[in-house]
């Protein structure tokens, strides 16, 4: 909460200056000559035996750097040699002038007691692997290697580096919608693919099943998920044989379904399986990192990155905003496997944690290690609160790689922007088949592209606009496309919720009361509040042609602040399929009228300019 008032402040002074006129940078062009960026975590124990070796990437980098993070409980004294040149800089301590290390010299730093990323080491292009051996205070010393990825695994290399090229319709052969769909764009997208038939997840427990039969290649049962015991055996003799995982959520938690899932992963990670996984860092608690950060420390080959937004081309007062309220929001879940009939990826709106997947939360009490929530502790976030959400399961395995091939762009981005990697670029003489495009939005590093993305899908829609999405906070650009829409006669339909009980529910909650009010009687407003449950889908359909299924929200946040993915669909069996998941959504909602009930206090608020800007 106090977090939150401090961001309050700093709007209302600042009046959220855009990012317009410093991080304008086109995804078209990619990051060339990116600064590639990478976490080492060390403990006191070292890396399992048979580990395999720590890799940083070099790939179209002109700055490598890896950030050195103890998690052990006392000091760690470390030395090191490279085949080549490294440059070692004490980040947090400007008066310590970096050290350049030749090839074959050795240097040696010391961590104090859980040092955080104060120590990098800034290897050379030609720089191709060194040897840190470390000596814990009171364990034994041992050692560990790091390679330049790239060239320690040329076939993931090679997965890392595709670029595709889009071949493009004449725009002048497409519908409205369909010219939105093959349009080039700033907005870093992948080229039109298949949907297949994929699967479509409302059941919070089959999706994570889901999840458990692409790691396990079994479920769990009924009688085991409602047992919650977080220790229990798991049966991994179906299970496949993993070339890569991928997990970017906003934040993985450590309870039942966190833990389960990170036991998961260390079967693979033990047979040598990539695991990368994109969180937000500021959401990230002691008992969460605690399960990944060892994780990453005894198997060097799971990959962490914490997402923080900092820029020094931001204002000074920026940063330590943005650092705590900037967001990767996106939620996607790959494996790809050496049975191609076995890859999976999932991706929508949940988040992997308890309340994402159970309507009661476990009772965790006996294990220290792990979260136990409670339900009255509603302004911590330890709060509990059961979520409907959605999300699409796709096993086609050119579609699984195509998407996962995308994130790795995500993956490769500039440190220094967050702008992904380029992963597409465009051409002429294509043929309008339909399907579907993935696309990943970093608003203040690609000019605000997904914005202009829907504010065109809502211009295009000549009958219909139908969505659910949780959080109701207009954009000017989107406000002004939806009143153009209803003056041209288009139906627009809304299925949103009311109440919010998170910890900062009561601001959300008042600007979707507030939208209720002004809106109400121009558009089919539809409240959704079931009992113990909260609204968390985000699904589009325009004209009953064309789908959007993302972890995009309709407010300011997810449009000028958070990084999100979607997929564009334009395949008529597929988007008839989302309808029917949004019809239902609606029928079981009540229509809303204007008369809403909003504190005056939190009313007042809301009319201090830049302050909406934040929700």
């Amino acid at each position: 909460m106090r977090v939150l008032l401090v961001m309050l402040c700093a709007a209302a002074l600042a009046g959220c200056t855009s990012d317009r006129g410093f991080q304008n940078m086109s995804a078209q062009g990619g990051a060339p000559g990116r600064h590639a960026h990478a976490r080492l975590y060390l403990s006191a124990s070292g890396p399992a035996a048979g580990a395999p070796a720590f890799r940083f990437s070099g790939l179209d980098a002109a700055r490598r750097s890896i950030a050195l993070y103890s998690i052990a409980n006392g000091e760690l004294a470390i030395e090191g040699v490279c085949d080549g040149p490294v440059l070692v800089r004490h980040e947090t301590d400007a008066e310590i002038a970096p050290q350049a290390v030749a090839a074959g010299e050795g240097f040696a730093v010391t961590f104090t007691h859980r040092s955080r990323g104060d120590i990098w080491l800034e290897p050379a292009a030609v720089t191709r692997r060194c040897s840190l051996s470390v000596e814990p205070q009171r364990a034994a010393a041992y050692s560990i290697t790091l390679e330049r990825e790239e060239l320690a695994d040329p076939a993931l290399a090679l997965f890392d580096a595709r670029r595709d090229t889009c071949r493009l319709p004449d725009p002048a052969r497409l519908s409205p919608l369909e010219r939105v769909f093959y349009a080039p764009r700033r907005l870093s997208m992948s080229c039109e693919m298949a949907p297949g038939t994929p699967r479509l997840l409302g059941n919070a427990l089959e999706a994570f099943n889901a999840k458990v039969e692409a790691l396990t290649g079994s479920r769990l049962s009924q009688a085991a998920l409602d047992a919650g015991d977080p220790t229990a055996p798991i049966d991994f003799s179906r299970a496949p044989k993993l070339d890569y995982i991928w997990l970017s959520y906003l934040n993985l938690r450590a309870d039942y379904s966190g833990y389960m899932i990170s036991r998961m992963l260390e079967y693979h990670a033990a047979r040598g399986t990539t695991v990368r996984i994109v969180l937000t860092d500021a959401l990230m608690l002691p008992l969460d990192r605690a399960i990944l950060e060892n994780l990453a420390a005894r198997y060097p080959n799971v990959q962490l990155q914490m997402f923080r937004w900092e820029s020094e081309r931001a204002p000074r007062f920026e940063n330590p905003l943005h650092s705590i309220h900037r967001d990767q929001h996106i939620k996607v879940f790959a494996t790809l496997a050496r049975d191609p009939s076995r890859s999976r990826l999932l991706m929508g709106g949940r988040n992997l944690h308890d309340p994402f997947v159970f309507d009661t939360p476990r009772d965790l009490s006996a294990y220290p290690f792990l979260r136990n929530y409670d339900v009255k502790k509603q302004l911590t976030l330890s709060f509990f609160l059961a979520y409907e959400d959605f999300e699409i399961e796709f096993s086609g395995d050119a579609t699984v790689r195509t998407i996962a091939a995308h994130m790795a762009s995500f993956w490769h981005r500039d440190h220094d922007s967050q702008l992904p990697r380029t992963f597409s670029k465009n051409a002429p003489g294509g043929v309008a088949q339909g399907g579907m495009r993935h696309f990943i939005s970093v608003p203040y590093a690609d000019g605000y592209a997904q914005q202009d993305l829907f504010v065109e899908l809502i211009d295009a829609a000549r009958e219909s606009i139908v969505f659910t999405a949780p959080f109701l906070n207009l954009p000017a650009a989107l406000d002004a496309a939806f009143q153009r829409a209803r003056a041209r006669g288009v139906e627009v339909r809304i299925i949103a919720r009311m109440d919010i009980d998170e910890p900062a529910g009561a601001f959300s909650a008042s600007l979707n009361k507030l939208f209720f009010e002004e809106y109400a009687d121009l558009y089919n407003v539809i409240g959704f509040d079931p009992p113990q449950r909260t609204l968390h889908t985000k699904i589009y359909v325009f004209d009953r042609q064309l789908a959007v299924v993302t972890s995009t929200n309709v407010n300011q946040r997810s449009f000028l602040h958070d990084i999100e993915d979607g997929v564009l669909i334009l395949d008529p069996v597929l988007v008839a399929r989302l309808e029917r998941v949004v019809a239902a959504y609606a029928a079981r909602g009540v229509p809303q009228g204007t008369a809403v009930k909003v504190p005056l206090v939190l009313r007042a608020l809301m009319q201090i300019p830049g302050v909406r800007r934040i929700f």
